[in-house]
């Protein structure tokens, strides 16, 4: 059925968008009926007052405050002055990473494409060949890339290969394949964000920063992959680009707002993509993929070249294929970047104790029991307590904790985010002279829920940051509590509806499912991890681990503790798409 045709009649509408938002709570609206709500909302009696209260986004309203509001998530006592030169630090770092401990994985890692290079058992142009030609077939269908410029990637590929016949890679990395999710700028692409308007006929004349530190490892910038239109939901359903569909099941949801990211080295594409994560945008898909994926701390990767969909709340990292992917790249994307002021207070880059692996005496690790009753498929901790039980074996400690404000961590976090997202797609609109109506019915709708919120509202979301992070800092410190450990979903990879591929997708149960684990490592700043943690159902689960600010070295020695921890599953999507034997098909 065409749109059109139900825009007919204004009283079949009205009665029609009454019945599935005014009368039930957290609808869940698929195809042109969300098209018709996002058209309508706005002109129907109480109907984005009563959204936003189904959101819970009123309940700070009842609370008494006190707290200054803080709008940096450091704690004051964390914030430093640098003193480090970033390329010198690069350097270093990159050498503690060392083939003889290699990540064991069903996934090919940077490590395997480095060295058939340095053997001249392959070339980074045949990879490049082969890569192109297995997207010209398939991306039509499965949605994973939005721009590819192959002439570019020929060339670069073509001055790789050129480097290792000489002997002299750049780094590890040099030749390795690396997808950038869409918010960030690639030279020569168009930094849509997800929509179908933004910054169109506008070709980025530089890269942002993460991107340009990767070139200058020698890696090679594939393009851009889709994401959610501006980030605001955690499936990416974009009916601007298509829908990428999870490699391990296709009709389930990537994960978002980094969907493409995920699918792109979960299909064996790539063994590294760049994501971004505001609600959980980095391990929701590394969950719903069975991927690595790090979420740095506020202002340790620079967001220079990006469009900065939240102030306050969006970082950028990796979602990798091993722990060394993951690590790697964060060693070569981290540190301070002076057109960034917000990296400008952190310490100095470290992989300090990446390889101790067999002995985590010293160590504390909290679980947060009123936290965990929230999970909406039980069976997911299941697989938290087999880490749980290495970890003991191990010789760390495990605890439980309570957070008195964690109740209100999702509230306010949901504030933010609508506020902050919402003011960035009304500046977007004024820029471009446009309607609201350029953006998908789901951001429609979103921006319509976000417009009932004030000041007050906003101010008191700050005033619950400063509270946590006061709270949270004294766990680290008095408590001595070194990790908290989470899922990283309430669930696993939701199936998403046919219909909802042409208009787009807004369910608020599965998202607030979805995100319930997520959202305080983005509101208060602290860097977190998720992991693979094996299948249900067929479906990958993830395990979260969150750690103290600017402590990413020890999340990722966990990494590497996680990927040899006995007993967990990890297999690589049926379908080979690109090809975990790529190296062995391409051979020279």
């Amino acid at each position: 059925m065409d749109i059109i045709d139900p825009l007919s009649n204004i009283n079949i509408i009205y009665i029609y968008v009454y019945i599935y938002i005014y009368k039930f709570d957290a609808p869940a609206l698929y195809g042109w009926p969300l098209a018709i709500a996002a058209k309508w909302v706005d002109w129907l009696p109480y109907v984005p007052y009563k959204l936003a209260k189904d959101a819970r986004l009123f309940k700070l309203r009842d609370h008494n405050l006190v707290e200054m509001p803080t709008l940096l998530p450091i704690p004051h006592d964390h914030k430093h002055s640098f003193s480090r030169n970033h390329n010198e630090n690069n350097i270093s770092l990159v050498a503690q990473l060392k083939y003889e401990n290699k990540s064991n994985s069903p996934f090919y890692s940077f490590w395997d494409y480095h060295i058939a290079y340095n053997e001249q058992k392959m070339t980074p142009t045949k990879v490049a060949q082969l890569l192109l030609k297995i997207l010209e077939e398939s991306n039509s269908k499965y949605h994973w890339m939005r721009s590819i410029n192959p002439k570019k990637v020929l060339e670069e590929a073509a001055a790789s290969t050129e480097r290792y016949k000489q002997g002299n890679p750049i780094s590890p990395l040099d030749g390795v394949f690396v997808s950038i999710k869409e918010e960030m700028n690639v030279q020569g692409f168009e930094t849509k964000g997800g929509t179908c308007f933004i910054n169109d006929g506008k070709s980025a004349e530089y890269d942002a920063e993460v991107v340009q530190r990767l070139r200058n490892a020698g890696a090679i910038i594939l393009g851009h992959v889709v994401m959610q239109e501006l980030g605001w939901d955690v499936f990416t359903v974009n009916p601007n680009t298509g829908t990428p569909l999870n490699p391990y099941d296709l009709v389930s949801s990537c994960g978002g707002s980094s969907g493409g990211s995920s699918a792109t080295v979960a299909a064996g594409l790539v063994p590294i993509s760049i994501g971004a994560d505001a609600g959980g945008s980095i391990r929701i898909p590394s969950s719903f993929c069975g991927l690595y994926g790090l979420k740095t701390t506020f202002g340790r990767l620079s967001s220079y070249g990006g469009l900065t969909l939240t102030q306050t709340l969006d970082v950028y990292g990796p979602i990798a294929a091993t722990a060394d992917d993951l690590a790697m790249t964060y060693a070569i994307t981290a540190g301070p970047d002076s057109k960034d002021p917000n990296t400008l207070y952190q310490p100095p880059v470290s992989l300090t104790g990446y390889d101790l692996t067999e002995n985590l005496k010293g160590l504390t690790i909290a679980t947060i029991p009123q936290w965990e009753s929230k999970i909406g498929e039980p069976e997911i901790l299941d697989h938290i307590r087999r880490f749980q039980k290495h970890f003991e074996y191990l010789g760390a400690k495990i605890v439980e904790i309570e957070l008195p404000s964690i109740d209100l961590v999702g509230n306010a976090h949901s504030i933010t985010i609508c506020t902050e997202m919402n003011t960035f797609a009304q500046q977007e609109l004024l820029k471009t002279n446009t309607s609201k109506s350029k953006y998908t019915p789901s951001t429609q709708i979103m921006m319509s829920i976000a417009n009932q919120l004030t000041a007050t509202d906003y101010y008191k979301a700050q005033q619950v940051r400063t509270q946590v992070i006061d709270q949270i800092n004294r766990i680290f410190k008095q408590d001595k509590i070194d990790l908290f450990l989470l899922p990283t979903t309430a669930i696993t990879s939701p199936e998403l509806p046919q219909n909802a591929f042409r208009y787009g997708m807004s369910d608020t149960v599965k998202t607030i499912h979805t995100m319930t684990y997520a959202t305080l490592a983005n509101f208060t700043g602290l860097p977190a991890l998720s992991v693979p943690a094996g299948f249900h159902h067929n479906k990958p689960v993830g395990m979260q681990l969150i750690g103290e600010w600017w402590n990413e070295a020890l999340l990722l020695r966990m990494a590497k503790v996680c990927e040899k921890t006995p007993g967990i599953e990890r297999k690589h999507p049926e379908k080979q798409w690109f090809g975990q034997h790529v190296l062995d098909n391409a051979s020279l």
